[in-house]
């Protein structure tokens, strides 16, 4: 593997000099802005500048591509895998533990990424990265803490669980057990209700012993379902027969969207304000999700709604 220096890296992708000086000094504070939205919950969000972006975009595609994460088990962030990945893997289960990690991002803090990076310096292509440690870190974090919404973001958080999945893949196999995990949900399957019952009682202390210690179970969404039960993961359901589909709220959704978009275009525009945020292409990305799915649901959406209303919001055809 041939080394570069990070300065190198860096100008070889951008050619500016001056930028990578900015990269090394810039006042974040200039660079980043939080504001809320939302009136009812008022949610804080983080807006960063575009030359922020790019420094962000850098140490993603350069240095976190290089993490260690345990890829049999993680499909959050990962290309060709997705939330359907993850609970396919499950779709041969009789019984499901379910479970999450409480305000897990929040709860990386900048201590933690440091050691993330300093675990990896092997790992990484460039030869003098653990000079810039320091700096990458005051870069990718905000507030102490791994921000939702930067791009580096996703990366870092797998990487922060790698040991936490390599036990947890251990336990599984020992266990007969299949283990998946997609961000901050957690999947398990059995064919025996007993084995997850014993993990539920050790999922705390896993992930206690090998993680940072912050880390909590979140014991409300924590459940065993059988299947036939109804219980979605990751907005998908797994039915009797062994297959996924789509949950009934999502076929809610688009069912009344396309009878009021072959209907009343009034009604339909008003329907996409209030549950798909204005946006047709977000009904776009539902149904293609949902063709991904189950084919066989789609095809009964043309029979019922018509197959040019389908083909009309499939092909994305109002940006034309």
């Amino acid at each position: 593997m041939h080394l570069k220096s990070l300065e190198k890296a860096f100008n070889t992708m951008f050619h500016n000099p001056q930028l990578f000086e900015e990269f090394l000094c810039s006042d974040l504070s200039n660079e980043v802005e939080e504001f809320y939205i939302g009136k009812e919950k008022p949610r804080k969000v983080i807006r960063v500048s575009e030359k922020f972006k790019t420094f962000l975009r850098f140490i993603d595609k350069v240095i976190l591509q290089h993490l260690k994460i345990n890829k049999d088990v993680v499909h959050s962030y990962i290309k060709e895998k997705s939330a359907m990945s993850a609970v396919q893997s499950h779709v041969n289960g009789k019984y499901f533990l379910v479970s999450d990690i409480v305000s897990f991002f929040s709860n990386v803090s900048s201590e933690d990424v440091k050691k993330i990076l300093v675990a990896n310096v092997s790992n990484i292509p460039i030869e003098d990265i653990e000079d810039y440690i320091p700096r990458i870190v005051t870069l990718v974090c905000w507030n102490n803490c791994l921000p939702v919404g930067f791009v580096t973001s996703p990366k870092l958080s797998n990487a922060a669980l790698f040991q936490f999945d390599s036990a947890m893949a251990d336990y599984c196999k020992k266990q007969n057990l299949t283990y998946t995990r997609y961000s901050d949900d957690l999947i398990v399957s059995s064919q025996a209700r007993e084995p997850l019952i014993e993990l539920q009682t050790q999922l705390q202390s896993l992930i206690s012993q090998n993680t940072n210690g912050q880390l909590e179970v979140n014991l409300d969404k924590t459940k065993i379902y059988t299947i036939g039960q109804p219980f979605t993961i990751l907005g998908l359901v797994i039915t009797q027969y062994q297959t996924l589909t789509i949950s009934r709220k999502h076929k809610n959704h688009l069912e009344v969207a396309l009878h009021y978009f072959v209907t009343d275009k009034l009604r339909f525009k008003d329907y996409l304000e209030e549950h798909f945020a204005g946006k047709e292409q977000s009904l776009f990305g539902l149904l293609h999700y949902a063709k991904s799915v189950e084919p066989r649901y789609i095809n009964k959406l043309q029979r019922k709604y018509g197959a040019y209303a389908i083909t009309d919001l499939l092909e994305n055809k109002w940006n034309d």
